[in-house]
């Protein structure tokens, strides 16, 4: 089973333009089963941690550092 930062990881790399966490959280909530639900904030804080492999925008959008490029 994908962990939570193989999730956000596929989802920005499925995305077609730069998402917010919140963005992020509703698609991920969507794909996982009620009870898995995640917020924004919880994202977020996955989303420092991968900091490796994403970016984020000025406005506070996020995307795979490849694809900044």
């Amino acid at each position: 089973m994908p962990t939570h930062e193989e999730h956000i990881l596929r989802i920005l790399g499925e995305a077609t333009y730069p998402l917010f966490a919140s963005e992020i959280t509703e698609l991920l909530n969507h794909e996982l089963r009620p009870g898995a639900a995640y917020t924004a904030t919880e994202v977020a804080t996955c989303l420092q941690a991968l900091k490796k492999e994403v970016g984020q925008l000025p406005d506070g959008r996020w995307m795979l550092k490849r694809l900044l490029r």
